[in-house]
């Protein structure tokens, strides 16, 4: 009996360590830069994201982009995983396709190349705008320069967002179900200058902490308007008309109104979308154009959007 009673002990001991010890091996970086083109007539829009990460002392990286020019969507065929080189996790190490070099301070070299487009884009020092997760173990800010993106042998002025996040037990190779739910995340920019970044999930986030064993989580909703200064602001994020892709079983908006308070109100809708759907889920990208009503004016608005539903 007493050697059963010490060998349970050993058991949950060993447990519980692997539960501390893992949980504080896994750890997620992810550098996510968004590209939106200074014309609206003729709107150029780029994402690339960078992740890696450590799980159990085992290290990968990923690489996911997509490029919206001349009218539509194209998700880059070098998306994919990488074997990444044990280290210093900060430093973000190339893909087979894509690279990132450079830092905040003296702005970013990005550069994809993967037979279906040759990509680079050139940016300034990053202006801080936002913390959007200020937590313990999960933590991102979000910042912005004037940035060149090429293609092709033209050449697009614009502006490049950059949001840097760190999340200590977390796992950038598992799919969390409970993540997201009807998730917005909108990049924008208007006529004037002014730059805007701004997302609403619906997810249950206690339901979502207690089945995965997390400690933080995405907020539900928050985001920034510069216009000469900062302004935080969480937005109040209203559908206005949803579609139903072919096969799914849900819907999507496509029309929105956004109200920002206390700076106005944004009117979106989707321009063209770049679709990956299946039966009970998907992922978009959109297209985005609009108005912003301020102060009894209407301003152009335009950029990018990511919908999950």
């Amino acid at each position: 009996m007493r050697n059963r009673w010490i060998l349970g002990a050993v058991v949950v001991i060993l447990w519980v360590t692997a539960r501390v010890f893992g949980a504080e091996d896994t750890v997620y970086y992810s550098d996510r830069f968004v590209f939106l083109g200074k014309d609206v007539n003729q709107p150029v829009l780029a994402l690339l994201k960078f992740d890696r990460g450590r799980d159990r002392g085992r290290y990968y990286g990923e690489f996911y982009g997509a490029l919206y020019d001349q009218g539509r969507w194209r998700y880059f065929e070098g998306n994919d995983k990488y074997p990444y080189r044990p280290g210093d996790l900060q430093t973000i190490q190339p893909s087979y396709y894509a690279r990132a070099k450079g830092s905040v301070e003296s702005g970013f070299r990005l550069r994809y190349d993967g037979g279906d487009a040759t990509l680079n884009i050139a940016s300034g020092p990053i202006q801080f705008l936002h913390v959007p997760n200020p937590g313990r173990t999960l933590t991102s800010t979000l910042g912005v320069a004037e940035a060149l993106l090429a293609i092709r042998n033209q050449e697009t002025w614009g502006d490049l967002f950059h949001e840097p996040l760190r999340w200590t037990g977390f796992n950038g190779l598992q799919r969390y179900a409970g993540l997201f739910k009807e998730y917005h995340r909108f990049y924008l920019i208007t006529e004037s200058g002014r730059e805007m970044s701004f997302y609403h999930n619906n997810a249950d986030r206690q339901a979502f902490l207690n089945r995965h064993h997390l400690t933080e989580t995405f907020p539900t909703r928050g985001g920034v308007i510069q216009s000469g200064a900062i302004y935080p602001f969480a937005p109040q994020v209203l559908p206005m008309r949803n579609v139903r892709p072919g096969l799914a079983v849900y819907t999507v908006p496509d029309r929105w109104r956004v109200d920002a308070p206390p700076f106005g109100t944004l009117h979106l809708w989707a321009r063209d979308m770049g679709v990956r759907n299946w039966f009970f889920g998907g992922y978009y990208l959109m297209a985005i154009e609009g108005v912003f009503r301020y102060e009894g004016r209407d301003e152009r608005v335009w950029g990018m959007a990511e919908y999950i539903p």
